[in-house]
């Protein structure tokens, strides 16, 4: 599935009124952001989604604008994203984000699906096992976890990556995982690895993959 104009337009208008850099980046993770697999494993579910690292929530306004049987919840560290979000909850009310240090939440039981996106390479790698934990532990039975984050290869992707997040992120060292590796941490969590492939483009400069897992019932 490639993106749905129409969903990103509603999405993208929903942030009307917020500082022009904010909207513009919005505006290019729409552009480089894999959006049709997410919406693809998403289709059609209904429930509570949790989003780890979720930022602006630009992915989550999105499939919420596909699945209205979705609801999404985020956390993010940074206060100014989640004063933005409140701002204009009204025009996306099912999704909302709270302030939080996503490699320490705790909330069992509670979500249908789990979403990390782009968030684990930037989590410290002594958090990464910790994460997976607390992911498995906050699906409900039959829950799903979906894991899209940038792989190590090729060389030139992987050096693109990292300068990009140097650009947008700041100069924290990020640790990526490979689809296997990540497929493994999930695994050793608890979780039943159903996928774990590369999604992107071949001539993308970003090394997208995504890895779903699914709690046993």
């Amino acid at each position: 599935m490639s993106i749905h104009l129409g969903a990103a337009r509603r999405a993208f208008a929903s942030y009307r009124g917020a500082p022009l850099g904010a909207r513009a980046f919005v505006a290019a993770r729409y552009v480089v952001a894999p959006l049709g697999p997410l919406a693809d494993e998403l289709r059609g579910r209904t429930g509570r989604v949790l989003s780890l690292g979720s930022g602006l929530c630009m992915l989550e306004r999105y499939l919420a604008e596909l699945e209205p049987g979705l609801t999404f919840e985020g956390i993010d560290l940074d206060q100014a994203k989640v004063d933005l979000l409140a701002a204009t909850h009204h025009r996306s009310p099912r999704v909302s984000l709270d302030q939080g240090d996503a490699t320490e939440f705790h909330r069992p039981g509670r979500y249908d699906v789990v979403l990390v996106c782009d968030a684990f390479h930037h989590f410290p790698p002594d958090r990464h096992a910790v994460v997976a934990e607390a992911v498995a532990e906050a699906l409900v039975p039959g829950g799903v976890a979906l894991v899209k984050d940038l792989d190590t290869g090729p060389a030139w992707k992987y050096r693109w990556n990292q300068l990009h997040d140097r650009l947008v992120a700041g100069p924290e060292p990020i640790t990526c995982r490979t689809p296997a590796d990540m497929a493994a941490l999930l695994a050793d969590a608890g979780l039943v690895v159903e996928r774990a492939e590369r999604t992107e483009h071949r001539l993308t400069p970003y090394s997208h993959y995504l890895v779903r897992a699914r709690k046993p019932a």
